[in-house]
């Protein structure tokens, strides 16, 4: 992450390109467990909105959450969900081994440089990225990985 940046040597990068309702999102590939059908998502009463609920994956429930109504923008009901991504946990430990984060459309895979990922001052950034940028005539928003997931725990172990 630290070289979509530019905190490091120019260096080649698979990422995927992840659409969400308004955007996308662009995330180490190696981050992505798995892309599939939203399929059966079991709703959390009282959660706030970003939580979508769980989703049934693998025999594993999931937390989903919408990544835009995290950003404070609009949220998505489980009943529109038609596509999710499965997404590795960074915090090393058993509490988060995995969530999942609504999608809108099929995503892509890029090899890119660091000089192929400029900054982008054009498009609004939310509370939970930490920089939006340009890819290939693309906007998206590289989210703060840390922040998500620890709101994110902190909702499950005491939400």
């Amino acid at each position: 992450m630290q070289s979509l940046l530019g905190e490091a040597p120019t260096t080649h990068l698979e990422v995927m390109l992840l659409p969400l309702q308004t955007d996308n999102l662009l995330l180490p590939d190696v981050m992505v467990a798995e892309i599939c059908d939203g399929g059966e998502i079991t709703v959390k009463a009282g959660s706030p909105d970003w939580f979508v609920g769980y989703a049934n994956w693998r025999g594993q429930s999931v937390p989903l959450i919408s990544f835009e109504a995290l950003n404070g923008a609009m949220p998505i009901a489980a009943d529109q969900v038609q596509q999710i991504a499965v997404l590795e946990s960074t915090l090393g430990h058993g509490h988060l081994p995995y969530y999942a984060v609504v999608l809108s459309g099929r995503p892509s895979i890029l090899d890119v440089s660091d000089d192929q990922v400029r900054s982008y001052e054009g498009r609004p950034r939310g509370r939970a990225e930490t920089i939006s940028v340009m890819i290939e005539q693309k906007t998206a928003g590289i989210p703060n990985v840390d922040w998500v997931e620890q709101h994110l725990q902190t909702y499950i172990l005491h939400g």
